[in-house]
């Protein structure tokens, strides 16, 4: 990250709060800790297998994440870290060793001093909720939002920061009190292993007073945004102001803090109940934090990152992990904020970026020297991603707070799928803002479509964001590149379920019943579902496939299809039988043609396509499975589908997938 413009340069392997570039000067640190280690035990091993090592090298326990298998060492003084984390990593109880990465704060003010220091900040107002002072709507709409819910006090709001100040007149009414303890009694009530945990904790200190002492109030920036108090008569709202805040302090006064510390809130925050946690945190790949995120997520919390400000395109982490909702910044115009809106840097970007949300000239909650008298002001405004991931934090709040029951899946999603596309790179997904600038209004009153029956699919347009219940899987974990196909119970039709970079999930097998968000989309003349999340999962039996001929396959308009027909066939011919694009089929024929990854069989048929080609089209992996021989007779099992022909997108082509070997017999 570059500091006033470019003066000075941190690692990459730093992981930041990101508020974009702080314009007074701070003290860099080392990107780890010089004297500190991580590691992870293989599963089954216990911390005693250790013990030895530990004495060997004095190491010192510093903390036990156990939830997620982390432990953190202090090193005596000059130890070498590079050659003990290497002992570490070669013990066979290890799966992990590293350093204890440096977390750090950089922070984003106004380079003219009036914002800071003047009176004048007070004409500018929170257009993040209520845009006046640039393009109309190029806000989250949240006057409008309001109108259905300002948040439930039953919907918990984690702050992973520099902690809060507990006296601010917007905040002070708002922080979480812990129910299982009794304050001061020196005794943990809950058992959780924090001692008079009763608003939050202090993980620098490890006490209980998790004060926000950093010379920009970040954290207290961050809950104001979030939900700070509204309708009080007193400066701002938040975004979700009827929502409680847990304060957990992870970043020192100077500006600093440790990976194991986060790692150790996050799980903190998760086992006391928060449904939403808010991270400024971004860098490079933090093990423990990523593992953290991953326990959150398992718990159904939701983890919302900012992207970083360095206006870079590559990763950053945590808000790269796949369990996180990774958060860039616009500006008051609906763009994404760059450094024509900073100063320096920009927003970062890339395929790993959801939203965007409000991020320049935020006015929030802190307290502010104004004067060389020592005067405070308990408001101001600060840019970066790190005031727009609290926007997100606040929105994800209110959707729980009218849908109690939905998963983090579903309000991660309605929140991607509710956003306003604000770039000209085309409908939907891009990588500079992308899917969009965040819309409370539209994520609590626009429904989930709940379709029924995978048909029901074809009256949908591509994008429309679906939810089904309990549809048999006809293939597995493994078994096709990219793709898994589900059916209904009943067998009347099939989908395609299409994993696009993110790879299938490893664990699905087929029969199981599964229920699945995601949006409709075509994938070359095959409409099915883009990177469903799976929200449950019941075992079952697998399906026994159903026998046709070659005519029968790929018949109908199953599932999304508007039209499969044979337009090459000779003669020119509609494929019949029921609706079975998406099924689980068997047939069989004469192998009348072979090529890379494709042979066709003809049962006498004698239909063509456009290759000219007598008989279906069977696709296998040659990584896999092997083809049979021209003139072999075979039975081929597989899942009937389609594709379009080359340069066309009215002509479709009649195929089968078949799954494992088994599925292609060879008969002769």
């Amino acid at each position: 990250m570059n500091i006033n413009s470019g003066s000075r340069k941190i690692s990459r392997s730093l992981v930041v709060i990101s508020m974009l570039l702080c314009l007074i000067p701070v003290v860099c640190a080392a990107e780890h800790a010089p004297d500190s280690i991580i590691i992870k035990l293989k599963p089954g091993k216990k911390a005693s297998e250790i013990g030895l090592l530990n004495s060997s090298v004095r190491a010192t326990k510093r903390h036990a994440i156990k939830d997620i298998g982390y432990y953190s060492f202090k090193l005596p003084k000059g130890a070498d870290l590079e050659k003990v984390i290497e002992r570490y990593q070669k013990h066979p109880a290890v799966e992990y060793a590293g350093p204890n990465h440096t977390l750090r704060i950089a922070a984003v003010f106004p380079d003219d001093p009036v914002f800071y220091y003047g009176d004048e900040f007070w004409g500018v107002p929170q257009w993040g909720l209520y845009n006046d002072v640039g393009t109309p709507g190029a806000d989250i709409h949240a006057v409008d939002a309001w109108e259905i819910t300002t948040g439930s006090p039953d919907v918990l709001i984690a702050v992973i920061d520099t902690g809060i100040v507990p006296d601010h007149p917007d905040l002070a009414d708002k922080i979480w009190t812990n129910p299982g303890e009794i304050p001061d009694n020196g005794i943990d009530d809950d058992n959780n292993g924090y001692v008079d945990d009763v608003n939050g904790w202090n993980f620098i200190d490890n006490d209980n007073f998790p004060l926000d002492d950093h010379y920009i109030t970040h954290g207290t920036m961050v809950a104001g945004i979030a939900a700070a108090a509204g309708n009080n008569m007193e400066g701002i709202a938040g975004v979700a102001w009827g929502c409680p805040i847990l304060p957990c302090k992870v970043i020192a006064s100077n500006g600093y803090g440790l990976e194991d510390d986060a790692a150790r809130a996050v799980v903190y925050a998760v086992d006391l109940g928060a449904k939403v946690i808010n991270m400024s945190l971004s860098g490079d790949h933090t093990p423990a934090l990523e593992a953290a995120i991953d326990y959150a997520w398992s718990k159904g919390c939701l983890c919302v990152c900012a992207s970083g400000n360095e206006n870079r395109s590559t990763p950053t982490y945590p808000a790269s992990y796949t369990n996180a909702l990774a958060v860039g910044a616009s500006n008051e115009f609906d763009q994404r904020c760059t450094a024509l809106d900073w100063g320096a840097g920009g927003s970062n970007y890339g395929s790993y970026l959801d939203v965007v949300a409000p991020g320049s000239y935020i006015v929030s909650c802190g307290y502010f020297l104004y004067d060389l008298g020592l005067a405070y002001e308990p408001y101001d405004t600060q840019s970066g991603t790190s005031a727009a991931a609290p926007f997100v934090s606040g929105v994800a709040a209110l959707i729980w707070s009218i849908h109690p029951e939905w998963t983090n899946a579903m309000v991660k999603h309605h929140i991607e799928h509710t956003a306003d596309d604000i770039t000209d790179y085309g409908v939907g997904f891009d990588i500079h803002t992308g899917w969009g600038r965040v819309n409370a209004y539209r994520a609590l009153s626009e429904p989930i479509a709940t379709v029924q029956t995978v048909s029901e699919i074809k009256y949908l347009s591509p994008g429309s964001v679906i939810m089904l219940s309990d549809k048999v899987l006809s293939t597995a974990s493994g078994q096709l590149a990219n793709r898994l196909y589900v059916q209904d119970e009943n067998r009347a039709s099939g989908t395609l379920l299409y994993f696009s970079g993110t790879g299938v999930p490893g664990d699905l097998k087929a029969g199981e019943k599964i229920s699945i968000l995601g949006t409709v989309t075509n994938v070359n003349g095959e409409i099915g579902i883009l990177n469903p999340q799976i929200l449950s999962k019941t075992t079952g039996a697998a399906p026994k496939p159903l026998g046709m001929n070659n005519k029968t396959v790929g018949g109908g308009p199953a599932g999304n299809q508007k039209a499969v027909v044979n337009h090459y066939s000779y003669p020119q011919q509609k494929a019949l039988g029921i609706n079975n694009i998406g099924l689980l089929v068997t047939t069989f024929g004469k192998v009348t043609a072979v090529g890379s990854n494709y042979f066709y069989i003809d049962d006498g048929s004698k239909l063509r396509d456009d290759t000219g080609n007598t008989g279906i089209r069977v696709y296998f992996d040659p990584n896999k499975l092997q083809r049979p021989d021209t003139n072999q007779y075979v039975i081929i099992t597989g899942i009937s589908s389609c594709e379009f022909v080359p340069e066309s997108t009215e002509h479709v082509r009649r195929i089968l997938r078949p799954r494992v070997q088994q599925d292609i017999r060879i008969l002769k």
